[in-house]
């Protein structure tokens, strides 16, 4: 068995390949329609992106998931399945940017939700959006996508 790390869930994530059978677990990256989970304190959106490049190079006869999913047969039906899930966070992107075609603060962002339908409530769902808006945010910024136009304020470029 080979362990595989994939951070980006959290920093310790991490799959593992067994082999010769061909089955590698990837845990969290369950391929859900949720789609990935970067909300947490140690999560990276960044990481998480890397880790979904990464499986997407191993092949394997069996692809097995937490969560709903369960066990995946192919690499071909495992990497569709896994584009799915990482468009998710396109559609959180896209989102985000459209939401910012005016200036906004992080907590109006918050409020706008990313992550959680609007009906979903729980002691989980600020942190999260919070946590998750920042990463996209970040990333947004570093590629020139969006611009802190007033002091925590934000808007597409």
């Amino acid at each position: 068995m080979t362990v595989v790390h994939l951070p980006g869930h959290t920093a310790g994530h991490s799959g593992f390949l067994i082999e010769p059978d061909g089955f590698l677990f990837v845990g969290d990256i369950d391929l859900t329609s949720f789609g990935p989970y970067y909300g947490d304190a140690g999560s990276s959106l960044v990481d998480f992106e890397a880790s979904m490049r990464r499986c997407r190079e191993i092949d394997a006869r069996w692809y097995g998931t937490s969560h709903q999913k369960g066990v995946i047969e192919g690499a071909e039906e495992f990497r569709r399945r896994l584009d799915d899930f990482a468009g998710v966070v396109a559609r959180r992107e896209a989102a985000l940017l459209a939401f910012l075609g005016e200036p906004r603060s992080v907590e109006e962002i918050v409020e706008h939700r990313l992550v959680y339908r609007p009906h979903v409530e729980g002691p989980q769902v600020r942190p999260v959006e919070r946590r998750t808006a920042v990463q996209h945010l970040d990333v947004l910024m570093s590629g020139g996508q969006v611009a802190e136009v007033d002091q925590g304020r934000f808007r597409a470029t």
